[in-house]
């Protein structure tokens, strides 16, 4: 008997774990219009221990990857990550990591430089996730060049890199 409720916990937790993986967010209100609200304020240091101030991000689009060190999913994304930063970066593209659940930034230093990430990475404040609707990692965001979220995607699945460099073409192309 205990085998058999092990196995119906394990696999409703692979359920619960799995369901954000399809998650999309798509931000429009009924009438299929965009209702993009102004992303949270956020409270980031880099791996000094200095604030980082999110205005410094203003003009550009931004691409913020919620992400622990310990999300095997997460590090799968980061070529990803990576491809986009070199694609688009001198295009106006910023793409952020934002670590959150992670330890302290003499942990997570070490690992970003093994890791070889090449874009923008911070120390997020575990605080913050409930400001963020933080539920599952990754949690990527896409903001728009005036600060404004764009869309949500919560966890990963085949087809994201592409939804989101789609996402990112079209706000590229609006000035």
């Amino acid at each position: 008997m205990k085998f058999f409720l092990a196995l119906v916990a394990v696999l409703v937790a692979a359920i619960a774990l799995a369901a954000p993986a399809l998650s999309l967010e798509p931000l429009q209100n009924a009438s299929g219009a965009e209702e993009l609200k102004p992303l949270p304020e956020m409270n980031l240091q880099d791996f000094d221990g200095k604030k980082f101030e999110p205005d410094a991000l203003k003009g550009s689009v931004l691409v913020l990857d919620f992400w622990a060190t310990w999300c095997v999913p997460c590090l799968e994304e980061i070529p990803a990550w990576n491809k986009l930063q070199q694609k688009y970066g001198d295009k106006g593209l910023k793409v952020v990591g934002i670590t959150m659940a992670s330890g302290d930034a003499k942990e997570v230093k070490p690992f970003v430089a093994r890791r070889n990430m090449q874009y923008t990475v911070l120390m997020g404040d575990d605080d913050q996730s409930y400001d963020f609707n933080i539920l599952a990692f990754p949690t990527t965001i896409i903001v728009t060049r005036d600060m404004k979220v764009y869309r949500r995607y919560v966890g990963t699945n085949p087809r994201k890199s592409a939804l989101i460099e789609a996402d990112i073409q079209k706000l590229l192309e609006q000035k």
